[in-house]
């Protein structure tokens, strides 16, 4: 009874704790410009340490799911990929003097244009600051994940990845048939012949299909580019191997599509070489956790820690906390264990 009690009252205070630093580090977050709505810019990304040692980082950032710009997913594929919080760590590497090279691991099957876009001029920029870019192909890596491993200075695919699919499709549904059948007649009013193109309630006209055509000529081209540019490849012979179809990574390997064959230990010795690095740290970049968007730039010094928190949770419940339940890293040298190291279910 009496352990009972204390094990109690030891978790309201570190509940008492945790909320009076989250509210301390909101204040001071404020204070010192953050923007409300927008408190996971006030630190670096979560890392987790992957391999390696020394001074001098590799950075792998993930592309995992369809590619969209908040990431919520698109129609039935599920949640996605984000281009904007892949774009801030991207950003955080090339303005992190440590960070020598960065590794985009990719396992998407595309997405849309716009987002696909902005990912390939982030890693573009990134080429440009002198910062060596490697793709990671891993499950799959088609069409606007193709388009997004274009922009690196070299691909490394598994050989058994679904990519490809090089093109682009617009798909309008028409029900014209279905409304009829079960009686619903649609009246549009407009205010150009134009304005109600790919009403699912009637045929496209020639006209309409010209307009969209252009629009996927035009996007097809740029693609085109894209590639032909990224992989040193003439634009005729690109179009040649991009007509939608898919390929295994050991057949995009054979056409000249992607560098070599491997996987993250290849992919880390291809960025080391290129940035002339003889050892690294290997830290993998992530959205900041929800103890670090709480606790603000403070949480970063604060001894919430696995090695903090572990014996009291421990003790609380009285069981050991799964591996599972925390975040894989290495604790930041020197001072206290950063709060990201903890996830919070």
């Amino acid at each position: 009874m009496r352990r009972t009690v204390w094990v109690a009252a030891g978790a309201a205070l570190a509940a008492g704790a945790l909320a009076g630093a989250a509210a301390l580090g909101g204040v001071a977050g404020f204070l010192w410009g953050a923007r409300a709505g927008d408190l996971a810019r006030w630190g670096r990304p979560a890392e987790r340490y992957l391999s390696g040692e020394g001074p001098d980082r590799i950075a792998v950032v993930r592309v995992v799911g369809p590619i969209s710009r908040e990431g919520r997913g698109i129609a039935l594929l599920g949640a996605g990929a984000s281009s904007r919080a892949i774009i801030r760590l991207l950003d955080h590497a090339r303005r992190d003097p440590a960070v020598k090279a960065v590794i985009v691991e990719l396992d998407t099957p595309g997405g849309s244009v716009v987002a696909s876009d902005e990912v390939y001029q982030a890693l573009v920029a990134l080429r440009r600051a002198g910062r060596p870019v490697v793709a990671l192909m891993t499950e799959v890596a088609a069409s606007g994940g193709y388009y997004v491993a274009a922009a690196a200075d070299h691909i490394v695919a598994d050989p058994t990845t679904v990519t490809g699919s090089i093109g682009v499709v617009v798909a309008l549904a028409n029900t014209e048939a279905l409304s009829r059948k079960i009686g619903i007649r649609t009246i549009v009013f407009k205010s150009g012949a134009f304005k109600d193109l790919g009403n699912p309630n009637r045929p496209v006209t020639p006209a309409e299909a010209a307009i969209v055509q252009r629009l996927v000529d035009e996007a097809y081209g740029r693609f085109i580019g894209v590639v032909a540019r990224g992989r040193r490849m003439d634009p005729l012979r690109v179009r040649r191997l991009a007509d939608g179809r898919i390929y295994t990574g050991l057949q995009a390997h054979r056409l000249g599509l992607v560098d070599s064959l491997g996987h993250l230990p290849e992919a880390v010795a291809v960025a080391m070489r290129r940035a002339g690095l003889h050892r690294a740290t290997v830290v993998e970049y992530g959205s900041a956790g929800v103890l670090d968007v709480l606790l603000g730039p403070l949480g970063r010094w604060l001894p919430f820690g696995r090695e903090a928190l572990e014996p009291l949770a421990s003790d609380a419940l009285g069981v050991p906390i799964p591996d599972a339940a925390w975040a894989a890293g290495a604790a930041p040298p020197v001072r206290a264990v950063s709060a990201q190291y903890l996830l919070v279910p």
